[in-house]
């Protein structure tokens, strides 16, 4: 009787450090999923109306240049905008900044070849370019897009 006694007294004993074993394991992995279904409103994905957000002009008619390529096909425009270089080209746009602090490149890619670029034009200085835009197709999987591309003619420089 001894022995099943000392048996059941280290049972009672071993079970609940075990238990607390298996539940401090099991913790942070219910607290996870907890935090999964939580999460905070800002960061999951809304419907948002980027045009809602933006009050800058030039910046908007970049928006709707990009949703509605077509409506500016041929067509010449004048824009007082930011120069932008990268390794692939040029663009012209706006760097907008939101009321948290974070900015936003809404841009055109540019082509230069027949207008003069200032010869100290550098990244993010403001030009006023007079210019074309044309739609080029790009493939993505099965089907196309149109990207609008000013090609500028006029270059004058802000200060």
């Amino acid at each position: 009787m001894k022995k099943v006694n000392s048996i059941n007294k280290k049972a009672i004993i071993i079970f609940p450090i075990i238990l607390a074993l298996v539940l401090t394991s099991l913790g942070p992995l219910a607290l996870l999923d907890r935090s999964n279904k939580n999460e905070a409103p800002e960061s999951q994905p809304e419907n948002v109306n980027i045009e809602d957000l933006v009050y800058d002009e030039t910046a908007l008619k970049i928006i709707d240049i990009h949703k509605n390529p077509e409506n500016y096909n041929e067509k010449l425009e004048t824009l007082e905008v930011q120069f932008f270089e990268f390794e692939d080209g040029y663009s012209v746009g706006i760097e907008y900044f939101f009321e948290g602090g974070d900015s936003l490149l809404f841009d055109l890619p540019a082509d230069f070849n027949n207008a003069n670029l200032p010869d100290d034009i550098q990244n993010f200085d403001w030009i006023e370019v007079t210019g074309k835009i044309k739609l080029i197709k790009e493939a993505h999987d099965d089907h196309f897009h149109p990207i609008p591309i000013i090609y500028i003619s006029e270059v004058k420089a802000l200060k």
